[in-house]
């Protein structure tokens, strides 16, 4: 049943962000405005069901309106909203609104019902001053060369709405930053000023709801008593909570590189168990600051490109098997890397592989996860008649637990605006695992998307 909760839709409207949202929507398709302003968007349908038992999973309307153009010389800006819609309910059911409790008040979703909601997307200007760049509003920051996996593309939160089926474009959730970029010749500094405190958004309902050792405590094997999950505490103070980045890219020798240092609240929260004198277990998230620092660096040797990344962050919590641990987490720094290589065979054909590594030097006692972690990415891509079709095959493969995510893809450009797409995505190992959790939500899916 669909509940209509009319005080929350009114907050919304009366916000200036869903003003804007809704200023982008009401436009007319196509209209320009005058020669450096330009509306454009998309309208796209998609719709997943279940190998298991025929089910449908998803029936999904999405429509993104863009507001973008020019002006002055120096100032340019873009606006991109988000409408979307799910017939069946199933990937965030009933009321979803506490979910976005992982993100700040300026960056919320208005669910005008529970399964409908507006979002605005991305706002920002672009303001070119001498030898300065500043983007300033809500946008995407993407570092790193990996692919799929991040390893120093963590200055976005992500959503988990699909667990990580679909694009990472589609799954950031974009942040209200100051982008600051000089360059100096052949290198490139950058600066991230980032006082939104917005999250991993991972549903807590749900087909895609986590359920892995992995990632969700277990209670000690010999308790009893009731469990009750409690909202933590997330970072909400505007001058001492922001996160900060910085980033030096140049080239050398052909090497693309970059630089990389991020001071901020970690994405993921540390979900910790407390044992109340009443005998009530509860388990709550809290958030723990980190720094990350790491390097990127990629070249091409005729048909293949080397990439390579590294990262050493500090204060990452894990969960830990101890029954007389306080918390039941354990802190420890990590050590991450990744390695790919693409070939491209011709115009046409594209193989890539990486692998990717996780090492916890302090290696606390009783850690669920092993102490090293990898996992491999095979991703194989193929355009044919002219461009207009690309079929896909990424698989990525854990290779401590055995399971993995098989995803097939074609996608049709029947014309200019309309483009066709099928898939499979195929979830396989122990339920352990982080991706055999989701064995049973296998699925095929079609869609369209219609661009104006």
């Amino acid at each position: 049943m669909i509940r209509y909760r009319r005080s929350t839709l009114l907050q919304h409207l009366g916000s200036p962000l869903f003003r804007a949202f809704l200023a982008v929507v009401v436009l007319p398709p196509g209209k320009a405005f005058s020669q450096d302003i330009e509306y454009r968007g998309t309208l796209s349908s998609r719709v997943a069901v279940e190998t298991r038992d025929g089910n449908m999973q998803l029936g999904e309307v999405k429509f993104e309106p863009e507001l973008a153009g020019t002006l002055t010389p120096n100032i340019s800006f873009r606006i991109l909203g988000r409408l979307r819609g799910d017939t069946q309910d199933q990937i965030e059911p009933g009321d979803p609104g506490a979910q976005s409790a992982a993100r700040s008040d300026w960056n919320r979703r208005a669910f005008i019902v529970d399964n409908l909601d507006a979002e605005l997307r991305e706002a920002y200007a672009d303001i070119y001053a001498g030898d300065w760049f500043f983007r300033l509003g809500k946008q995407q920051v993407v570092w790193g060369q990996a692919d799929g996996l991040r390893v120093l593309d963590q200055v976005n939160p992500l959503s988990f709405r699909e667990f990580t089926l679909g694009n990472f474009e589609d799954r950031r959730i974009p942040l209200w930053m100051a982008n600051l970029e000089r360059s100096f010749r052949s290198v490139t500094v950058q600066f991230l000023w980032i006082p939104d405190h917005t999250y991993n958004e991972v549903p807590s309902t749900g087909t895609f709801r986590p359920t892995s050792p992995l990632l969700v405590p277990s209670p000690p094997t010999d308790f009893s008593g009731p469990i009750q999950a409690v909202q933590g505490n997330r970072p909400n103070r505007l001058i001492t909570d922001e996160d900060y980045g910085f980033r030096l890219t140049g080239c050398s020798h052909g090497w693309d590189w970059s630089l990389n240092g991020l001071y901020s609240y970690s994405d993921a929260p540390v979900i910790s168990q407390q044992l109340a004198d009443d005998g009530t277990l509860f388990i709550a998230p809290r958030y723990e600051r980190s720094l990350l620092i790491g390097g990127s660096a990629s070249n091409a040797f005729g048909k293949f490109t080397l990439r390579a990344e590294l990262g050493y962050a500090t204060n990452r919590y894990v969960l830990i098997n101890d029954p007389t641990d306080e918390d039941g987490v354990a802190k420890s720094s990590e050590r991450s890397s990744c390695i790919g290589r693409d070939y491209q065979v011709n115009a046409d054909t594209l193989f890539s592989s990486q692998l990717f590594l996780s090492v916890l030097p302090d290696n606390p006692n009783g850690a669920i996860r092993d102490q090293a972690t990898g996992t491999l990415t095979l991703l194989a891509r193929r355009e044919l008649r002219n461009d207009t079709i690309r079929v896909e095959g990424l698989l990525i493969q854990d290779l401590n637990q055995g399971d993995g995510v098989l995803q097939v893809s074609a996608n049709y450009e029947l014309t200019s605006s309309v483009t066709l797409s099928a898939g499979v995505d195929v979830f396989y190992g122990t339920t352990n695992g982080i991706y055999g959790q989701f064995d049973q939500t296998d699925r095929i899916t079609l869609g369209f998307e219609y661009g104006f």
